[in-house]
């Protein structure tokens, strides 16, 4: 055999096997040894979530300066221009209508990051003071663990605000409006809203993101639930997702999970407003139209401030 032809089998081979192999990794749960970072778990078992010590947790006067809004927003460490753009923007704290809106950025602990990394997560903590973190590997088949520690932290250590809203770093949020749809609504318990998907099932399509198998879960359709991008809830149901999670099997994607145990607590999802304010995806533009509308999704840091800057500028003009 020509040494070319050898080469070019090599290169038809080699991709073969590794998806092979990437395919028998994903099918079999005992195999995830093969992926460096991937954390082996066993299929259908709970989740002691109280068993994570708090290593970084902000100074707040609840009690005596109660929230009307909490803002918790999903974020890992190398994501601090989009953290510095949120709390210049959206996220910066504020009092909407007489009613205090404060943000805090909810961490794990870096998987491939060194002793540095943690420090200067404690230095900007105690600069901004607010920042949350426990002690599990910050992955994103972790953030259910994420975002049960931010309805942990809430439960705690702020349960006198009246609602809370989970959200992630590429969002851009319109608090104002959020403010005034929650004023109009009325409703202070028993209360959770966002982009609602009564109808979604998993996935079955090994290569994607979100791929469940069937020993993960066998049905072919969910609990309704919201889009993790960012939904919103009275802070009652905080604790009471965070108490029954102990019961309810580990799923690593969170805004499923989270409806899991909504369903479990049969507390009904809600839409905010007749038309769509929520967005999961990325509505183009205007400001008119961000006005109007409480989540848009994939926002780069710089086009937050570009976006924050131009509503402020026609603040007073009319749409």
């Amino acid at each position: 055999m020509t040494r070319k032809k050898v080469i070019f089998l090599s290169l038809l081979i080699i991709p073969v096997i590794f998806l092979f192999g990437l395919f028998i990794k994903v099918q079999d749960p005992k195999l995830w040894y093969m992926c460096p970072g991937c954390i082996v778990r066993p299929v259908h078992y709970t989740y002691d979530y109280s068993k994570n010590d708090f290593r970084i947790l902000p100074k707040v006067h609840c009690a005596e300066d109660p929230p009307f809004l909490v803002l918790l927003v999903t974020n890992t460490h190398d994501r601090r221009e989009a953290r510095e753009a949120i709390r210049q923007t959206w996220g910066k704290e504020r009092v909407i209508q007489g009613h205090k809106v404060v943000t805090y950025f909810l961490f794990g602990i870096k998987t491939d990051g060194n002793a540095k990394d943690e420090q200067d997560l404690l230095r900007e903590s105690d600069l901004h003071k607010d920042i949350i973190q426990q002690e599990f590997q910050d992955t994103y088949h972790n953030l259910t663990i994420k975002t049960l520690m931010g309805l942990e932290w809430i439960t705690n250590f702020c349960p006198q605000a009246t609602y809370a809203m989970k959200t992630d770093s590429d969002m851009f949020v319109n608090p104002f409006y959020l403010v005034e749809l929650l004023l109009k609504k009325n409703q202070t318990s028993n209360f959770f809203t966002g982009f609602l998907k009564p109808n979604d099932g998993p996935i079955r399509y090994i290569f994607s993101k979100w791929y469940i198998s069937k020993d993960e879960y066998p049905e072919q359709k969910y609990p309704p639930f919201c889009s993790g991008t960012g939904y919103v809830f009275s802070v009652d149901v905080a604790k009471k997702i965070y108490n029954i999670s102990s019961t309810v099997p580990y799923f690593k994607l969170e805004d499923v999970y989270v409806g899991m145990c909504l369903d479990r607590l049969k507390i009904p999802l809600q839409e905010l407003h007749s038309k769509i304010t929520f967005h999961p995806d990325t509505p183009q533009f205007s400001v008119c139209a961000y006005r109007n509308l409480v989540t848009s999704h994939q926002i780069p840091p710089q086009q937050i401030v570009l976006y924050w800057e131009a509503m402020e500028r026609t603040e007073d003009e009319k749409c």
